[in-house]
């Protein structure tokens, strides 16, 4: 979910376009976003593929099970596309269609390396998971049609037909 989105409610079509840089880290690697955690300094995929882009390492997060059958150009592409969709910054996201047209080899990929460490906490992955860790189980249990969930000093709220036991609890998350 885009942090815009996850932190002050604002939807747009860059949203979506961070949402497909997960879905394609994630088709990359074999691996879910929110199950990945290769030890406890890293929570998620997408946390760990910024460590390894600083790293210049891209290379490691493609799923092992390939072994050597994968062109690795085209890994380092789509992996580099998926990072640059993640951007915390809506702004500096691309557009679906400029996405489509690097996947396509049409448009060079752009070189942004991004820092997690520029961002305020809010942006940080381990500070969210623990603010949802702080949520008691009753709290989640409870959670009906309308909701409202405080992280950091914004307060969501929301309504849906979805109940939180139809979706999974955050804190329960294995690692893989």
């Amino acid at each position: 979910m885009a942090p815009e989105y996850a932190l002050w409610g604002f939807l747009t079509y860059k949203a979506d376009v961070y949402s497909f840089g997960v879905v394609a880290l994630e088709i990359v690697a074999g691996k879910s976003n929110m199950k990945f955690g290769p030890n406890e300094s890293y929570v998620c995929l997408l946390d760990w593929a910024l460590v390894l882009q600083q790293k210049g390492n891209l290379v490691e997060l493609v799923d092992p099970k390939l072994g050597s059958e994968f062109n690795v150009e085209e890994a380092i592409r789509m992996i580099k596309i998926a990072l640059l969709c993640t951007n915390p910054s809506p702004a500096l996201r691309p557009t679906m269609s400029a996405a489509v047209s690097m996947l396509e080899g049409q448009t060079t990929v752009d070189e942004v390396i991004m820092d997690p460490s520029i961002y305020g906490d809010e942006y940080k992955f381990k500070v969210l998971r623990e603010q949802l860790n702080q949520i008691p189980q009753e709290s989640m249990d409870s959670i009906g049609p309308e909701s409202h969930i405080r992280l950091s000093d914004a307060i969501w709220t929301g309504t849906s037909s979805t109940s939180a036991q139809d979706l999974y609890d955050p804190r329960n998350l294995d690692t893989q």
